[in-house]
């Protein structure tokens, strides 16, 4: 189910975490979420009905509920792909106390609507209710704090799972069996329907190459997309085809930097002739102009702009964390200099070929500046529903030098 704000004629996705068993589960194994969710003992009622049972994508819903107690009212949507989302409250309804023996419907205002979604099957809306503010989830508190309509849990964890977390995590530990709840369902396009069978798709043919890279003098450093890889001479193996940023550099001399195009499976060769700076060693060096360090944590995500200048030349970085409900996917570094940019040079994540490491080095020239991002510390954290890896808090220190032309 989707809801769209009307003023901004904008769909906004609802968003989910699976409540349903995974789809090819046969019916004697499906998960009943009767029996799991409703409360056998419940001491007060709840009811849930749709205006419709059956709908098309598209479709606008009419969701109406009734307790006969008041309380506060959760409301799940679980769509026909197994992805759960709590649409109420949410950023555009967010007082959810309801009075008892009153029949209330969704949408509640003319902020937002509710759009069925698809792909055609069976959808369900759960409701939760409870005689005290559920206070202490922090998904709750936090989709609503960042202005999204509602909290994403997870696309993928089973039923049991989440069914588990909202039992044992939201209702159980606050209200014992003092609490209520109801569930219906209602087709899309008709009914379920199974997958459409699809030919498997093709993985994308990557091909590597090799890049001997050599220096005058050598020893000196190479980062190549903004990675350190080692000194000079050095050969790097597994570049994958395509063109890369090449930076070499060597205390004492100007920065080197070019781009590499990876196009065969053989050996690429690459020479770097360094420039001296007047003066040499100990008596003039690349002016360091800006070094900083931070820490990036929930919920100071940024973004991060540091400012430089010098001799009348500008430039910036600007450092940005992705948070979702108190976390952070990603982080990324992009430069600008010399009325080019942003340019990304730095993606940080949680885990894959972009993890960190304590001294994972990044580095981006763009005359007159030359920047470098190192990964000082950080510490990682697995979402509670989520099962997932996110970085919790991350340490980095900036530092950009003026390198001249």
């Amino acid at each position: 189910m989707r809801s769209r704000h009307v003023m901004l004629k904008v769909v906004v996705v609802a968003l989910a975490a699976a409540l349903l068993a995974v789809a090819g589960v046969g019916r004697a194994q499906e998960v009943d979420v009767r029996s799991i969710i409703i409360n056998p003992n419940q001491p007060f009622s709840a009811s849930l009905w749709t205006d419709k049972t059956n709908y098309n994508p598209g479709d606008k819903l009419r969701a109406y509920f009734r307790v006969s107690r008041d309380s506060y009212v959760y409301l799940f949507d679980i769509d026909t792909t197994g992805k759960v989302s709590l649409i109420y409250p949410n950023i555009y309804s967010t007082n959810n106390f309801r009075r008892a023996n009153t029949s209330y419907v969704l949408p509640d205002n003319s902020r937002y609507n509710l759009t069925v979604g698809g792909p055609p099957g069976v959808e369900q809306l759960v409701l939760i209710a409870t005689p005290k503010k559920i206070e202490n989830v922090d998904w709750v508190r936090r989709s609503l704090e960042q202005g999204t309509f509602g909290p994403q849990l997870n696309v993928s964890i089973s039923a049991e799972n989440f069914l588990f977390q909202i039992r044992s995590v939201t209702v159980t530990p606050n209200f014992g069996s003092d609490w209520a709840s109801a569930y219906t369902t209602f087709t899309v396009g008709g009914g379920a329907a199974p997958p459409p069978i699809t030919p498997p798709v093709q993985p994308p043919v990557v091909r590597y190459g090799t890049v001997n890279i050599t220096s005058q003098p050598s020893g000196a450093t190479v980062f190549i997309d903004g990675v350190q890889r080692g000194t000079t001479p050095l050969t790097v193996t597994g570049v994958a085809m395509g063109t890369h940023d090449v930076t070499v550099v060597k205390e004492g001399y100007y920065t080197y930097s070019t781009q590499v195009t990876v196009t065969h499976t053989g050996t690429h060769q690459l020479h770097a002739v360094l420039s001296k700076v007047p003066g040499g060693i100990g008596q003039f060096q690349e002016i360091m102009v800006s070094s900083r360090t931070m820490t990036i944590t929930w919920p100071n995500t940024g973004p991060f702009v540091e400012n430089f200048s010098y001799a009348g030349y500008s430039g910036n970085v600007v450092i940005d964390a992705k948070p979702l409900l108190g976390m952070l996917t990603e982080v990324t570094a992009s430069m600008s200099s010399g009325g080019v940019g942003p340019v990304q040079f730095a993606r940080i994540a949680p885990s894959g070929p972009d993890a960190p490491w304590p001294g994972r080095t990044y580095e981006k020239t763009q005359y007159p500046f030359r920047v470098r991002l190192v990964v000082e510390d950080f510490t990682t954290t697995t979402g509670a529903i989520f099962g997932l890896q996110y970085l919790d808090s991350i340490r980095i220190r900036l530092d950009v030098w003026f390198v001249g032309y």
